[in-house]
């Protein structure tokens, strides 16, 4: 699913024209089969299962503040300011987007 995702947002870059889209937006999947759910995401869409009267997280929001996200926020020549992805984005991963994604 992760693949397919990073996927669409590869052909969707390289099919945009010579000016690219400054534009972007955040993504939840899940695929059910009768015996497993799968799920992924892209920023601070959140994906949640309902059984009984409790609901379960079945995705974490992707914020800049989160430990793992800055580092690779970091190791790709990025930065984190004010909770955002070099100032300017509040979540750190995205569909889009692509002035932020250089490298």
């Amino acid at each position: 699913m992760a693949k397919s995702t990073s996927g669409n947002d590869d052909n969707y870059y390289s099919s945009s024209s010579e000016s690219k889209s400054f534009a972007g937006c955040t993504a939840t999947v899940a695929l059910i089969t009768p015996a497993e759910i799968y799920c992924c995401n892209a920023g601070d869409s959140r994906t949640v299962l309902s059984k009984g009267k409790q609901a379960i997280d079945l995705s974490k929001d992707h914020k800049p503040d989160d430990v793992d996200e800055r580092r690779r926020i970091y190791a790709a020549n990025g930065f984190v300011e004010d909770s955002r992805v070099n100032g300017m984005l509040a979540l750190s991963r995205a569909l889009g987007d692509f002035e932020y994604k250089n490298n």
